[in-house]
């Protein structure tokens, strides 16, 4: 299962990913915002898909804000969650073969922030999807992530 979080920055894009996911036949569920309410936080919404996530080692999440640095700081204060800010497909390779990352995190655009293309975007989730853990090495490294 993917769960999906975002702020009112994130609505109209995530809007984009939920329509990408269901087209490409993935399980997803939102607990992010539906409506541009600007007193929302993403804090509360990552805190409610990190504990779906942690349910089963297999589940995934999508995060969005305005920059993408805010989801994956507060993914991250969450044991076992291993949330990276992606801005190109190396990126998620990388997470995910050497650090079997869980959550992908995404910045929708931002005064005075670049916008990221929903064509890069799909590029990155094609790549976070189906690109497996390396296993190996890199294991001990995720167990002291989590004893940090």
């Amino acid at each position: 299962m993917i769960y999906l979080a975002n702020d009112h920055n994130g609505v109209e894009r995530m809007k984009f990913v939920k329509k990408w996911l269901t087209e490409n036949g993935y399980e997803w569920e939102s607990v992010g915002a539906d409506t541009f309410i600007k007193t929302d936080s993403y804090v509360d919404y990552v805190k409610k898909a990190n504990q779906k996530i942690l349910e089963d080692k297999n589940n995934r999440g999508i995060y969005l804000c305005g920059t993408g640095i805010g989801v994956a700081m507060a993914g991250n204060r969450t044991k076992g969650i291993r949330a990276f800010f992606c801005n190109n497909k190396q990126t998620a390779y990388f997470a995910r073969l050497h650090e079997d990352a869980n959550v992908i995190c995404f910045g929708v655009g931002y005064k005075g922030y670049p916008k990221f293309s929903n064509k890069k975007l799909v590029e990155c989730l094609k790549m976070f999807f189906n690109t497996q853990f390396e296993g190996d090495r890199h294991i001990n490294r995720i167990k002291s992530l989590d004893e940090i």
